[in-house]
């Protein structure tokens, strides 16, 4: 299942997506980010390709390696 959120990056060669979300929080090795329809999810650091703001009001676009959005079940 696909998310109109979920963007692929087709210019890139890595598997990546744009995801448009909310940044909720982080720790150490992990961010907490908040979808358009509302469901938190946890992302390894090490999976986010781009920079990001702390803003918690900010819908911002972060780069997110493919493998992790399938394992949520965002992509396919």
């Amino acid at each position: 299942m696909a998310y109109n959120f979920i963007i692929k990056d087709q210019d890139s060669y890595e598997p990546i997506s744009i995801v448009k979300c909310y940044y909720m929080k982080d720790a150490i090795k992990i961010v907490f980010v908040k979808l358009p329809n509302g469901k938190i999810i946890c992302v390894p650091k090490t999976t986010i390709q781009s920079e990001f703001s702390r803003d918690i009001t900010l819908l911002q676009d972060i780069i997110i390696d493919d493998w992790i959005l399938r394992k949520f079940g965002l992509i396919i």
